[in-house]
C-alpha cells in the first residue's frame, strides 16, 4: 500500500526529531527547553504515525461504516490534543524567552548608567573631532584608530575584544564612553545584573554567521581564569543555589544577542562579532515576575483562574467528544441506506434511486440524492466541456500576452512606451518592435478583425511571418505583399488585418513607413501634430495587392504615435465617438510633457469620455520618442 504524502512528511519529522534528540543528549549535558521541544515534536510525530498505522489496519480489517466513522471522529478529537500542547509549549517558551531577553537588555542598560553616575574610576575612551580615539585606557583600543561608534552611542552598547565583552556607556555630551568589563569575575557588573533580574547570567562573545536564508550564532571562546577554569555563571545573591524540581530548577534558558558596536573593526570572514547575554531561571521565578503586583496572592489568583478555565475547556471538549461519538452511530445507521446507491453512482449507473419514505432530514437528503442522480451525468459533461474551453482560452490569453514585447523599451535612437488593452479574453490588436540588419529597428502595430481564438491564431501567425520575412531581408511593399498572400491564403475573407510598419534608421533619423489600412500614425514635433497618411486596404482581403511605402525624415525630440481605432471610436453614453479632433488636440496639448505623459493623458481622456460604458474594441497605443 503506497504511503500518503502527509504520512511521509510525518515520518521525516519523526526521524529528524529523533536524530536531533540523540545528538543533543550526546553533546550537551543540560539540553534545556530545546531538548524538551525536540522530544515533544518526536513524541507528537510518533503519536500521529502510530494512529495512522492503527487507522490503516482498521480500514483493512473493519469494513463497517459505523466503526470507521467513530474512528475518524476519534482522530479528529484526540490527535489535535498533543499538537495543541506542543504549540502552546512553544508559544510559552517564546514569550518567556522574549520577556527574559528584554529584561536582560533593560537591566544591563540600567547597570551601565548607574555605574557611570556612581563610579568615577571607570576607564573612559574619548574621541577627537575627527571621530578617532584620542584617549584610551585599554590596550585593545589604540589612540588614532577610527571609532565612529563613540559619536553614535545613544544608549549603552557592547564592545568585544578577544574573549572579553565590554559595556560602553556614553559619558557626558562629548564623544566619550565609560567601559564596564562584563566577563571578569572581579568586576561587580554581572553580579548586579543577576541581582536585578533574578536570573543566573553569563556573558561571552559570539560570531554571527549569515549563510543562506538563516542566521546561525556560534559562541566564541569563554574567558579562562588562572588555572584553566572557565568563568562561572553568576547567580543572584538572593538565590545563590538553584532549586530542585520542575518549578524550582533553572531549565528556562534565554539569550540576548546584539552586534558589537566595534564589529566593523573586527569583522570575521564569515560573520560579525556579537555579544551574548545568557540567562537561566526557573518557572517559579518567571511566573512570579510575570504576575507579581506587590501582593503574593495575586499570582496565585491568576494561576487558579488559568487552571479553572483550562479545566472547564477540557470538560466541554470531552462532553462534545462524547456527543460526537453518539451522533456517529445515529448518522451511520441512516447513511447506510445511501451507501449502495452511492456505490452504484460511482460505477456509472445514474439510473439508481433511493426512494426513501423517511420524512426527516435523512429522507430529504435521499430525495435530493435522487434528483441529483437524474442530472449529474448532464452536469458532468457540461462542466467538463466548459472547464476545457476556459482552460484553453486562459492558455491562449497567456500565450498572446507573452508574444507581445514589454510596454517600455529602449532601442538605438529611440525609446518606446506602449499600452495594450484587449476588450475580450483574446484580443485582436498586435504590436512589436524588431531589431533588423544594419542597426535599423522595425516598429509594427496591427489590428485583426474580430476577437477570440481565431483572431489570436491570426495574430500569432502574423507575428511569426513578420519576423521571418524581416529576417529574410524583405522590406516595405514587398514585405506587405508576401504577408498579404499568406493571410489571404490561410484565413476566410471575413478575417483581415490592418498593419502599419515603420523601418527606422537611427543613424540618419529617417524612417520608411508602410501601411495596410491601419490608422495613420502621428508625428508630434514641438507644437505641430502631423498625420503620416498612407491610405490602403487591409491585409488578406485580396490575393494580390500593392501597399504604399514612403520615407519620412525625422528630428530629435519627435514623438511618433501609433494607435488602433479603439481609441477614436470609443463612444460615450450618447453614442458620440472620441474622434480625431479630440485626439489631435490632446497630442498638441501634452506633447511637450513627453511620451509617458501623452500616453497617460490619452488613456485618462478616453476613460473620462466613455465613463462607465464598457469598451467596444481593443485599444493599443505605441509611442516612439526619437533621440
Amino acid at each position: 500500500m503506497p504511503l500518503r504524502k502527509s504520512t511521509r512528511i510525518w515520518l521525516i519529522i519523526f526521524a529528524a526529531a529523533l536524530l536531533l534528540s540523540l545528538v543533543i543528549e550526546r553533546t550537551e549535558r543540560d539540553s534545556g527547553c530545546l531538548g524538551l521541544f525536540v522530544k515533544s515534536v518526536a513524541i507528537t510525530a510518533g503519536f500521529v504515525l502510530a494512529w495512522r498505522v492503527i487507522a490503516a489496519a482498521f480500514r483493512v480489517i473493519v469494513r463497517r461504516l459505523t466503526l470507521r466513522l467513530a474512528f475518524s471522529y476519534f482522530l479528529i478529537g484526540i490527535v489535535p490534543i498533543p499538537l495543541l500542547a506542543a504549540l502552546l509549549s512553544l508559544v510559552a517558551y517564546l514569550v518567556a524567552h522574549q520577556y527574559m531577553a528584554n529584561r536582560l537588555r533593560r537591566e544591563v542598560t540600567a547597570v551601565g548608567e548607574e555605574a557611570v553616575r556612581s563610579d568615577p574610576t571607570l576607564p573612559v575612551v574619548r574621541a577627537d573631532g575627527t571621530g578617532k580615539i584620542a584617549r584610551s585606557p585599554v590596550p585593545w583600543l589604540n589612540v588614532g584608530e577610527p571609532a565612529p561608534w563613540l559619536e553614535d552611542l545613544e544608549r549603552p552598547g557592547f564592545l568585544v575584544s578577544d574573549s572579553d565583552v565590554w559595556l560602553a556607556v556614553r559619558r557626558g555630551a562629548e564623544p566619550a564612553a565609560a567601559l564596564l568589563l562584563l566577563t571578569d569575575p572581579a568586576t561587580p557588573w554581572l553580579q548586579e545584573l543577576a541581582d536585578r533580574t533574578g536570573y543566573t547570567v553569563s556573558a561571552q562573545r559570539g560570531e554571527r554567521d549569515a549563510k543562506g536564508p538563516s542566521i546561525r550564532i556560534e559562541p566564541g571562546p569563554r574567558k579562562k581564569l588562572p588555572g584553566g577554569a572557565g568563568v562561572p555563571d553568576v547567580h543572584p545573591r538572593a538565590r545563590p543555589v538553584p532549586g530542585k524540581g520542575f518549578k524550582d530548577s533553572e531549565w528556562v534558558h534565554a539569550f540576548y544577542l546584539e552586534t558589537a558596536v566595534n564589529a566593523v573593526g573586527e569583522k570575521a570572514e564569515t560573520g560579525e562579532n556579537v555579544a551574548v547575554l545568557a540567562a537561566n531561571t526557573s518557572p517559579r521565578v518567571l511566573f512570579d515576575q510575570l504576575f507579581f503586583q506587590g501582593v503574593a496572592e495575586i499570582g496565585r489568583i491568576f494561576w487558579a483562574v488559568l487552571l479553572a478555565v483550562a479545566g472547564a475547556l477540557l470538560i466541554v471538549y470531552l462532553v462534545a467528544l462524547a456527543i460526537a461519538f453518539v451522533l456517529v452511530g445515529s448518522i451511520a445507521r441512516n447513511v447506510n441506506r445511501l451507501t449502495r446507491a452511492a456505490e452504484a453512482i460511482a460505477r456509472g449507473d445514474f439510473s439508481v434511486r433511493v426512494n426513501s419514505k423517511s420524512r426527516d432530514q435523512i429522507g430529504d437528503l435521499a430525495r435530493s440524492f435522487d434528483g441529483m442522480a437524474a442530472s449529474i451525468q448532464r452536469l458532468l459533461v457540461e462542466t467538463a466541456l466548459k472547464e476545457r474551453l476556459e482552460s484553453e482560452i486562459a492558455m491562449a490569453r497567456t500565450i498572446q500576452h507573452k508574444l507581445l514585447p514589454p510596454a517600455e523599451a529602449r532601442f538605438p535612437g529611440f525609446s518606446v512606451h506602449a499600452h495594450f488593452e484587449p476588450v475580450a479574453e483574446i484580443g485582436g490588436d498586435y504590436y512589436d518592435y524588431l531589431p533588423i540588419a544594419e542597426g535599423r529597428t522595425a516598429v509594427a502595430l496591427g489590428d485583426v478583425s474580430g476577437h477570440g481564438l481565431p483572431t489570436g491564431l491570426l495574430v500569432a501567425m502574423a507575428k511569426a511571418a513578420l519576423s521571418t520575412l524581416l529576417e529574410a531581408g524583405h522590406r516595405g511593399g514587398e514585405l506587405f505583399g508576401r504577408l498579404n498572400e499568406l493571410i489571404h491564403r490561410s484565413t476566410e475573407p471575413r478575417h483581415y488585418m490592418t498593419l502599419a510598419l515603420l523601418d527606422y534608421d537611427a543613424a540618419t533619423r529617417k524612417g520608411v513607413l508602410t501601411n495596410a489600412g491601419q490608422l495613420a500614425p502621428y508625428r508630434v514635433s514641438g507644437k505641430t501634430v502631423e498625420a503620416l497618411s498612407l491610405p490602403s486596404l487591409p491585409l488578406g482581403l485580396f490575393p494580390a495587392k500593392t501597399f504604399p511605402t514612403r520615407e519620412f525624415p525625422f528630428a530629435s525630440g519627435d514623438i511618433l504615435v501609433f494607435l488602433t481605432d479603439g481609441f477614436v471610436e470609443a463612444v460615450d453614453a450618447h453614442d458620440e465617438a472620441f474622434g480625431f479632433d479630440r485626439l489631435e488636440e490632446l497630442l498638441q496639448t501634452h506633447a511637450s510633457s513627453g511620451a509617458a505623459a501623452v500616453r497617460d493623458a490619452l488613456l485618462a481622456a478616453v476613460r473620462e469620455h466613455t465613463g462607465a460604458s464598457p469598451p467596444d474594441d481593443d485599444r493599443t497605443l505605441v509611442l516612439l520618442t526619437l533621440d
